[in-house]
């Protein structure tokens, strides 16, 4: 206990228990604050641990790249051989898919054209039936049409010789009337 500390305690009208009991309790903490503070030592130790973990550390992390990176490799090889193995695979089912396409397509192929020749035949019988049909229509046409035709020609003729009938009588009658006049 310093004698200072006391007096200064003492001048502060704190009786000397008091004053004995406060500084005995700041010098208590004082030293139970050493093990707490750091000093100059303390940390240059602190440093040199601090280096040797980061040390430390970094060659984990270089191990662990390394192992990254060496793990990384294998997956890239047995990815390029699933891949390879795959590609395999699926070159094969297509190459299947396509025969079985071309079959099916021959199949089809031989329907449709089955079909078109069934259609065409078809086609043929319909358009001989409605060639009849019309050539039957036709002369039907044709003989009514001539009979139309006859029927207005012999009208025709008798309007034609009755106009001239009338026309002669005409000129015979300008003829008669000349013949009067002039004489």
């Amino acid at each position: 206990m310093q004698a200072e500390s006391l007096e200064v305690l003492e001048k502060a009208d704190l009786s000397s228990t008091q004053a004995r009991a406060i500084v005995r309790a700041i010098e208590i903490e004082i030293a139970g604050a050493k093990d707490v503070l750091a000093t100059r030592h303390d940390i240059v130790l602190s440093r040199s641990e601090t280096r040797q973990d980061i040390t430390l550390v970094r060659s984990e992390v270089r191990q662990e790249i390394a192992l990254l990176r060496s793990e990384m490799a294998e997956l890239g090889t047995e990815l390029r051989s699933e891949m390879a193995e795959l590609g395999t695979e699926l070159r094969s089912e297509m190459a299947e898919l396509g025969i079985q396409l071309r079959s099916e397509m021959g199949g089809l192929e031989t329907r449709l054209r089955s079909e078109m020749k069934e259609l065409a035949t078809e086609l043929r019988s319909e358009m001989k039936e409605l060639a009849t049909e019309l050539r039957s229509e036709m002369a039907t046409m044709r003989v009514e049409l001539r009979a139309e035709i006859s029927t207005a020609f012999a009208s025709l003729a008798r309007q034609l010789y009755a106009a001239m009938l009338g026309q002669m009588v005409v000129l015979l009658g300008i003829i008669y009337f000349l013949f009067r006049v002039a004489r």
